[in-house]
């Protein structure tokens, strides 16, 4: 959804960060299928998709519609701008975390988890060209079907200083994906 690197990226690159936490080995395996994700409604990626909103509301209608559609498959929603729908595939449920990133010139460290089966905290550094920050969070409350992260970013981007926290909390809705795309 997000091509540039930027603060819209590092957001972005944020969201697939507290998605892909829950399935950090040790933790629990997740259920497959389809999740929301809800931030809350002072998070950053709230902001982002309420500013996302009103740029919309300027385009010509088939060039909004393009984008809502796209939007769509990818999980979000102008309609509810703190949540974010994601489909788990079966491997993804079982696999060990990898943080998915937009831009592929971004590299993280492995990541570190401390923790049991539901709960834990985790840490991981990534670096662009553009910019370096540490991630630290934590997931407890975790099950096959919901869990509660929280994570902190700190760094730099484009050589301002970023700090920011986002929470959320994640739900499995149903087995079928719903037409929402998996991430590779």
């Amino acid at each position: 959804m997000f091509v540039r690197f930027g603060k819209p990226a590092v957001l972005a690159g944020a969201l697939a960060l507290v998605g892909g936490v829950a399935v950090a080995t040790p933790l629990v395996d997740r259920e497959p299928g389809l999740w929301e994700i809800t931030f809350s409604r002072e998070s950053p990626m709230a902001a982002m998709m309420k500013e996302m909103q009103a740029a919309l509301a300027q385009m010509p209608e088939a060039q909004r519609k393009q984008m809502e559609e796209m939007m769509q498959q990818s999980g979000a929603s102008l309609a509810h701008p703190d949540v974010i729908r994601e489909c788990v595939t079966p491997e993804m449920a079982k696999g060990e975390f990898q943080p998915p990133m937009d831009d592929p010139d971004m590299q993280c460290s492995d990541m570190k988890w401390k923790g049991g089966a539901s709960e834990g905290t985790f840490s991981l550094v990534c670096t662009h060209e553009d910019g370096k920050w540490a991630i630290k969070g934590r997931v407890w409350d975790a099950t096959a079907r919901h869990y509660k992260s929280e994570m902190t970013m700190t760094g730099t981007v484009s050589g301002e200083p970023m700090n920011m926290t986002i929470g959320h909390e994640a739900n499995w809705v149903s087995a079928d994906c719903q037409g929402v795309a998996p991430r590779h």
